[in-house]
């Protein structure tokens, strides 16, 4: 394909993918009134929006959505058009992007970033998540614990949250930064908005640069489905810069460790502590980092017991700051006793439809992704390299969030999906990704009445739909390179960072 027309396609694609995501945020400011108007147990919401339509009367339109169905329409139709714009670019990547250059690789990531910054005006819209954060960073901004308090009314003042009191969930670096941004914006809820979604949408845009950095050797088609994969399929930007969840602080620090990594860095197990230290649950992957140091970069013992002095002290001193006694983990206990939404769920229906027991097969999958992180953290030992460190991360980074943790919403999909990304010919990348794609349709098992408690059914047509994406995609996604895709001498560079499979 001639580069002027895939050039074409690509900004067709893109103002198609716009257009969609400018809808969703400007729906976002109806949607969510009519959505949480429907509940009886959330004055603080409803309050905010009755206030909200009398300073911007065109919000009173929300009435004309005649219950959460008529709302769950109208968002999945523009987040349809969006994936089918996501889908459509990696078909061409896949099959016509042989002609692809550095110039289409820069139009894919920047029009990733404009839907960044488009979706970074929506309302969040089906969780209260994004203010959970600034109940708990007033806590901190006035020298409270939030890890050994549940949130005062005083706390919620203002806010349209209305959610049990319970202590803060989050990692303690998170908290600070919490901390900060409310000590600068105060009780004003447009500062709070606009401090948290700068952060996020900073987060995310700095994660779109990272997979493109990654994978710089790889052939410029491929570099393109890297940044369609996670920059285009919707649930990254949606849940990131849209919804306002703070993952993707701990997954850009994450993709910052791998780049680091790949490049033998000291600062590597440095940003691998930030990510922990946003959330927790990267923290296997310091056994990665460790392997990487000593198998492949062949660090002596001396230097790789000083790498982690300064992550070691790092960690130690941020949680310090809050840490009183294990209660400071119990807002994370909390969070996993919840379960839906996992491999074995979607046994659960089969099982409704055939009446049989699959309770084996529960203990196979999470026996199989467990099996596929051990093998691959294996594989990483024997024949070291920076791509077998990232098969070994995002494998151990799957058996976490899909067997050890207690369900999945749809924004812990930012933690896989960027790992993912960067070696998208990978079978079980090809299967992150196809979950991916497909969960933020699962909203439906929750919002709709009628589909109400139907999450194992959602389970199944996910993890089903990722199955076959995996299987159709196969030998389709690795996108061999031109004579000339790899300037002379950047043998070295294509090796040490994402070159050999």
């Amino acid at each position: 394909m001639p580069i002027a027309a895939l050039r074409f396609r690509v900004n067709v694609l893109g103002a198609l993918a716009l257009a969609a995501y400018a809808a969703m945020a400007l729906l976002s400011y109806v949607q969510a009134p009519a959505l949480w108007g429907s509940r009886k147990d959330v004055p603080h919401a409803n309050a905010f929006f009755r206030a909200l339509a009398e300073q911007i009367p065109a919000i009173e339109l929300h009435k004309l959505f005649a219950g959460n169905g008529a709302v769950i329409i109208s968002h999945f139709v523009p987040l349809g058009l969006a994936t089918l714009a996501a889908l459509l670019l990696a078909g061409i990547l896949m099959r016509r992007g042989g002609a692809a250059d550095d110039s289409i690789v820069t139009l894919v990531l920047r029009w990733s970033i404009a839907f960044a910054v488009v979706m970074a005006f929506a309302f969040p819209l089906f969780t209260q998540d994004f203010w959970l954060s600034a109940a708990w960073g007033r806590m901190v901004a006035a020298a409270e614990n939030p890890y050994h308090r549940f949130f005062t009314p005083h706390s919620l003042e203002g806010l349209p949250l209305d959610h049990f009191p319970m202590a803060m969930s989050y990692g303690p670096a998170w908290a600070l930064l919490s901390g900060a941004v409310m000590a600068v914006a105060g009780k004003s809820l447009i500062a709070t908005a606009i401090l948290f979604k700068a952060i996020l949408g900073a987060a995310w845009i700095a994660a779109l640069i990272l997979v493109a950095r990654i994978t710089a050797a790889r052939p410029a088609a491929e570099r393109c489905l890297a940044l369609a994969f996670f920059g285009w399929i919707p649930i990254g930007v949606m849940q990131t810069t849209a919804e306002g969840h703070n993952d993707i602080l701990m997954a850009w620090a994450a993709l910052l460790w791998l780049y680091l990594l790949a490049r033998g860095h000291g600062a590597a197990p440095v940003a691998l502590a930030a990510s922990v230290l946003s959330k927790y649950v990267t923290a296997p992957l310091f056994l990665v980092d460790a392997v990487a140091a000593l198998r492949l970069h062949k660090l002596s013992i001396r230097r790789f017991v000083l790498r982690y002095v300064a992550p070691g002290l790092i960690g130690l001193g941020v949680v310090a700051v809050f840490f009183r006694s294990m209660q400071f983990f119990d807002g994370t206990r909390l969070v996993n006793e919840w379960r839906f939404l996992m491999p074995r769920d979607a046994l659960s229906a089969l099982e409704d439809v055939l009446d049989v027991s699959l309770f084996p097969a529960e203990y196979l999958i999470a026996a199989l992704f467990a099996f596929v992180a051990a093998a691959s953290f294996v594989a990483l030992y024997r024949q070291p390299s920076a791509e077998a460190a990232a098969k070994a991360a995002l494998a151990i980074m799957c058996a976490i969030s899909f067997a050890l943790v207690g369900h999945i919403w749809p924004w812990y999909l930012v933690w896989i999906l960027g790992l993912a990304a960067v070696i998208p010919s990978w079978w079980l990348s090809r299967f992150v990704i196809g979950v991916a794609i497909l969960v933020p349709f699962t909203i439906v098992a929750w919002w709709v009445d009628s589909l109400d408690d139907e999450q194992d059914w959602a389970a199944f047509i996910m993890y089903g739909g990722a199955v076959l994406w995996a299987a159709l995609t196969r030998a389709r996604v690795a996108v061999p390179a031109p004579a000339a895709a790899v300037a002379p001498g950047a043998e070295q560079a294509v090796e040490s960072s994402f070159g050999r499979s």
